[in-house]
């Protein structure tokens, strides 16, 4: 059995909700944390079909890409569409969960999961929207107990490189200290000046985490008072961001690049400005509506950009820029969510042995006909 806590814990492991853009809404909109949760109906959208479609399966949540509330919601009644959807849930006690920009920046997140698809390789961040800061924190600790002390820290979150854990640098030296009259030492004896071996040991941990890691170091160690640093590394900040640029295995010309994204993704036709004969090496991408960073793209050199819901007026910025641009769809470069999802989450219900059944939405909500 699995309640709904632990299926969006599953979830935030992914894409933490800090992580959303400011002007977005993420995370669980309708439902009880405590609910048992035995089927979950995947979707890129949530409408009244998808909802009808949630109660026909039997299912108890959503998990959509695009949030049902961006805004605060301050009638529910059956005179609006999220009114409805918004009643019918709670009536048929079905949770609705939302992971959006910050499953588009997140790593193996969306955007990575389209240029993979997509056969673009050795990607980097195309734009930078959120950064973490990093902190260096030294502590002094007595060599008997360092591994304690380093084994909580590490638990609270320091340490984390990359894709690296638990790293840290430690270095022998000899502290010195005169305990006072109302002190209770660990080691020595009040009044008199004792001598430690004890071990430096540096670490980083992010910004977040800084509070919790000192809490906890300050619990584990032996002393009462306890000698420690803690400053910024202002050049070693981690950022994460939308989009992704990257390479292809080789150079295609762009009418040739252009059938591929059409079998890889499903779609019948394309929008393309630029010119077919061209060779497409570096590619930059954005899920979704990315028309903002078109001058971004050519910045970065990319030979394409592909996103989706580009302007008129936009298109005629790539054409100043002689860049070539694809819009791919916002509803096509997205809709790939619910394999990525469906994916992931089968991967971690087998793992953890929960009895959680996936199901991927079949209701179309692409609003776009293409006659």
């Amino acid at each position: 059995m699995s309640n709904l806590q632990q299926i969006i814990s599953l979830m935030a492991q992914k894409a933490p909700h800090r992580d959303a853009m400011d002007w977005d809404n993420v995370g669980l909109q309708v439902g009880d944390y405590a609910s048992e949760i035995k089927k979950i109906l995947i979707a890129l959208d949530i409408n009244e079909d998808v909802i009808q479609e949630a109660i026909k399966k039997e299912t108890d949540l959503i998990i959509t890409h695009h949030p049902l509330l961006f805004n605060g919601l301050d009638k529910v009644h059956s005179q609006t569409a999220k009114g409805r959807i918004v009643m019918q849930a709670i009536r048929n006690e079905i949770a609705i969960y939302s992971t959006h920009t910050n499953m588009d920046i997140a790593e193996k997140g969306l955007n990575d999961f389209l240029a993979d698809k997509l056969g673009i390789r050795d990607t980097e961040i195309f734009s930078k929207e959120k950064e973490k800061k990093l902190y260096k924190l030294a502590v002094y600790v007595p060599a008997d107990n360092v591994e304690v002390l380093k084994e909580a820290i590490f638990k609270k979150g320091a340490g984390q490189i990359g894709n690296y854990s638990n790293t840290s640098f430690s270095s022998k030296g000899e502290g010195t200290f005169l305990p006072g009259e109302n002190t209770n030492p660990h080691l020595g004896k009040r009044g008199e000046i004792k001598k430690v071996e004890e071990i430096k040991v540096e670490t980083v941990v992010p910004e977040e985490k800084i509070d919790n890691v000192i809490k906890v170091m300050l619990k584990v160690h032996p002393y009462e008072e306890v000698a420690y640093d803690v400053y910024e590394l202002p050049l070693q900040s981690d950022y994460k961001g939308i989009g992704r640029v990257g390479y292809l295995k080789e150079s295609f010309p762009l009418k040739d690049y252009c059938e591929f994204i059409k079998d890889t993704l499903k779609i019948e036709k394309l929008k393309v400005r630029g010119n077919l004969e061209d060779k497409i090496k570096k590619v930059a991408i954005c899920s979704g509506a990315g028309a903002d960073y078109i001058s971004l793209a050519s910045a970065k050199g990319a030979d394409l950009y592909i996103t989706g819901d580009v302007k008129y007026h936009e298109a005629q910025l790539a054409e100043e820029l002689q860049l070539n641009l694809v819009d791919a769809g916002h509803f096509e470069t997205e809709v790939i969510f619910k394999e990525m999802i469906h994916q992931y989450l089968q991967e971690k219900i087998q793992k953890d042995k929960l009895e959680v059944k996936l199901e991927l939405s079949e209701v179309n909500t692409n609003p776009w006909l293409y006659i």
